[in-house]
């Protein structure tokens, strides 16, 4: 059974989200069953980068990168980030999701003006 990579691509980004709610739940969690829990998604992950790689896709975060237009993502705040001066990307929303060296699916990013 074959999936497309685009179907593959819109999985993998929930499944990152998914990932990225757990961590931060994590960290709130008791302490008593914090070390658990980060035992659990840590497998998750690695299963989760297994998985893809047997497809040749791989996920893109960009934080902290300085942004040029290049770069494979799209800014949510672009509106926010007019007139002079260079960005960062400050947040990942949604990362690259690349097959190969193919750009299947751009991220989205949060900019802020470099200091």
């Amino acid at each position: 059974m074959a999936i497309e990579e685009a179907v593959v691509a819109q999985l993998a980004v929930e499944y990152w989200k998914l990932l990225r709610t757990v961590e931060r739940a994590v960290s709130v969690a008791s302490e008593d069953s914090r070390e658990r829990l980060m035992s659990q998604a840590r497998y998750a992950i690695v299963r989760f980068e297994t998985i893809l790689g047997e497809q040749k896709i791989s996920i893109h975060e960009f934080e902290g990168y300085d942004f040029a237009v290049n770069l494979p993502v799209s800014p949510v705040n672009v509106d926010e980030c007019s007139g002079d001066g260079d960005f960062i990307v400050e947040r990942t929303i949604e990362p690259t999701i690349v097959c190969d060296t193919r750009v299947i699916l751009r991220g989205k990013v949060l900019l802020a003006r470099k200091t």
